[in-house]
């Protein structure tokens, strides 16, 4: 591994039954003060957005709409995945998992229901920082941490994710990894 960024930070996510709202525009604002701490000292920054397609899949989402919105927000993304892509990389990170009962569990879940958040988010904490690879994900991406601006109410999914990639030979990975939360899904 080989990091070339400095720090991937991921904002903005989405899910495609979703539209544009105040949780997205507090993802920015966030980002624009972390952008200049980040950047400061000519770190390397890249800025990564992950599109929820599969949880509640919306064909009709306008990918090109949520892209534009972020650039003339000044915030243009560097890379967009859909979290369906990452589907044979979960598979991947399943099989490098070496706590047996943990394992077993998300397995089963995946052939019970579908798969779960925690393991798409451990896959693409592990893509971000090099670990490992795939041809989606431009390798100059990667980067020597990560950090991530999402609402509170994602902490449980990204606790689990946590506790996936330790169970893998990567587990200092999670020493890269750092979030900015904030109260999402606001109702006025």
């Amino acid at each position: 591994m080989n990091p070339s960024k400095d720090t991937s930070i991921e904002y903005a996510h989405i899910y495609t039954n979703n539209k544009i709202g105040e949780e997205h525009q507090l993802s920015l604002d966030i980002l624009e003060k972390l952008y200049k701490e980040e950047g400061e000292g000519n770190r390397s920054l890249s800025l990564v957005v992950m599109v929820d397609d599969y949880s509640f899949p919306d064909p009709s989402f306008d990918y090109g709409q949520f892209s534009s919105w972020l650039t003339e927000k000044g915030f243009k993304p560097d890379f967009i995945i859909r979290e369906s892509q990452l589907i044979p990389l979960c598979d991947d990170v399943l099989k490098l998992m070496k706590n047996n009962k943990l394992r077993e569990q998300i397995s089963d879940y995946v052939r019970a229901k579908k798969y779960p958040c925690s393991l798409f988010v451990a896959t693409w904490y592990l893509l971000r920082l090099g670990y490992i690879s795939s041809p989606l994900f431009d390798n100059k991406l990667t980067a020597k941490k990560l950090i991530n601006i999402l609402p509170k109410s994602f902490k449980p999914f990204e606790d689990q994710a946590i506790k996936i990639i330790k169970s893998t030979e990567f587990k200092t990975a999670v020493d890269q990894i750092n979030w900015k939360y904030f109260e999402g899904r606001l109702v006025a």
